[in-house]
């Protein structure tokens, strides 16, 4: 009976070891975590749940960041550093929901800490998330930007005018793509009356002609592909670690600490 146990809990301890990524080796903290958000807000029961944040899982993890020691840049101020300091994090949000304020912006007030808003700003004005995103939040009000821009702890980049797809777009019509990464930072940086210095590409997809583009006309822009920050990285390929409304704690500590959560 004891060695049946014995197996059992081995046979336990295998199964998580398998599909969590505990034994893997922690990264040094010389390196930055850049996060990346979406929606902070309740669940809705449906598949969308993923892009959706709690508030109180939001804030456990600010608390948990805050109580070990590490310090919040904005994305514009983490990339100019030469040096990077120990502990360093970013807290990225993409598409400017309206949460964003009503409920992120409280915890990170709390908290004293940074973050970089991406903003679509068609979606500002034109209520394009009631059209194309149904299933999430409202979005930000121009208001409500510069309520966040005045605290002094949120900055906002740009992330073209209608959440397209850059490598699509530029393969059937170049200036296009070029119009909408222009023309979005134009307008956020109308909105929030300084310069527009950031850029998120949306879903990560962007060719070499996409970040020519950001680099004349951005300090640096973000991507989907998960992985940790150094400087002297490509400020305008700067890799990110994704964070769930689907995945608990454990699984958050474990990507912050190892970048994966999972096999």
């Amino acid at each position: 009976m004891i060695y049946f146990a014995a197996f059992l809990i081995f046979a336990a301890a295998v199964g998580v070891s398998l599909r969590y990524n505990w034994w893997r080796i922690p990264q040094g903290w010389h390196k930055a975590r850049v996060l990346m958000y979406h929606s902070v807000e309740e669940h809705k029961g449906d598949k969308f749940d993923k892009w959706r944040l709690k508030p109180a899982d939001f804030e456990r993890q600010i608390a948990w960041l805050a109580k070990n020691g590490f310090k919040s840049f904005k994305l514009s101020e983490l990339i100019a550093l030469e040096r990077l300091p120990k502990k360093a994090v970013c807290i990225t949000f993409d598409d400017g929901f309206e949460n964003n304020f009503t409920s992120a912006f409280e915890i990170l007030k709390k908290y004293d800490f940074k973050a970089s808003i991406f903003l679509v700003p068609d979606a500002v004005q034109n209520d394009w998330e009631r059209v194309n995103t149904a299933h999430l939040a409202r979005m930000l009000s121009e208001e409500q930007i510069l309520k966040m821009q005045a605290s002094g702890l949120v900055e906002f980049g740009a992330h073209t005018m209608h959440h397209v797809n850059l490598d699509l777009t530029y393969a059937s019509d170049p200036q296009l793509a070029a119009d909408e990464i222009i023309a979005s930072k134009a307008r956020v940086a109308r909105i929030c009356g300084r310069p527009c210095e950031v850029f998120a590409y949306p879903y990560g997809k962007f060719n070499d002609e996409i970040l020519n583009i950001a680099r004349s006309n951005f300090k640096g822009a973000v991507v989907v592909k998960r992985g940790l920050y150094e400087a002297g990285d490509d400020k305008y390929a700067v890799k990110r670690i994704g964070i769930l409304g689907t995945e608990g704690f454990f699984d958050f500590w474990l990507k912050f600490t190892r970048i994966r959560n999972k096999l």
